[in-house]
């Protein structure tokens, strides 16, 4: 590489290092530092995305048994209190093959100590497009902590019921993280 190639390499580093917005770093930071006096951790009007690990007690075939795989989720709360969500799991990391939608109705507890806490509970229904072809409906509830106004732990169990036969329903249990926006 001649001298002049380095130079302008050099340079261009040297001009993006200096265009870098520390500032929005420093936000980004935020999102994953825990604020006990955050004023209004569960906010109106909040997008969410969901990362979780799963364990069911049946497999997409059908069969009995213990199951663990994992899935992602995507909500959105109109007021505190009231939500609807949006999310897949499999058992195999190949393309999603089931999709469910909830109404999601949650109780952020404001007590000082309970601060980022927020039952919940949920029911609606789904679609299974592959393996076993057909519609469920579910009900659960669940508990999500919050570290901060973004960023937040939870764990939910559900109860899936399958429109072709009772011996194909199965609890499942997700456990997992949840970023907001």
């Amino acid at each position: 590489m001649s001298k002049l190639t380095l130079l302008g390499i050099g340079a261009g580093v040297a001009l993006a290092a200096s265009t870098v917005p520390w500032a929005r770093a420093a936000q980004f930071e935020d999102r994953f530092r825990y604020d006990r006096d955050a004023v209004d951790k569960f906010p109106p009007h909040e997008m969410s995305l969901d990362l979780f690990g799963t364990y069911a007690t049946r497999n997409r075939y059908g069969v009995d048994g213990d199951f663990g795989g994992g899935g992602a989720g995507f909500n959105y709360f109109f007021t505190r209190y009231l939500g609807i969500g949006a999310d897949s799991y499999v058992e195999e990391w190949k393309a999603p093959y089931r999709v469910n939608g909830s109404l999601i109705l949650r109780y952020p507890l404001q007590a000082q100590n309970m601060s980022g806490v927020a039952p919940y509970i949920f029911g609606g229904g789904g679609r299974e497009m592959k393996y076993l072809i057909q519609w469920t409906y579910h009900g659960g509830g669940g508990v999500e902590f919050r570290f901060n106004r973004y960023t937040g732990i939870f764990g939910d169990a559900r109860r899936v019921f399958s429109d072709l036969s009772s011996s194909l329903d199965y609890t499942l249990v997700r456990g997992g993280l949840r970023l907001s926006f």
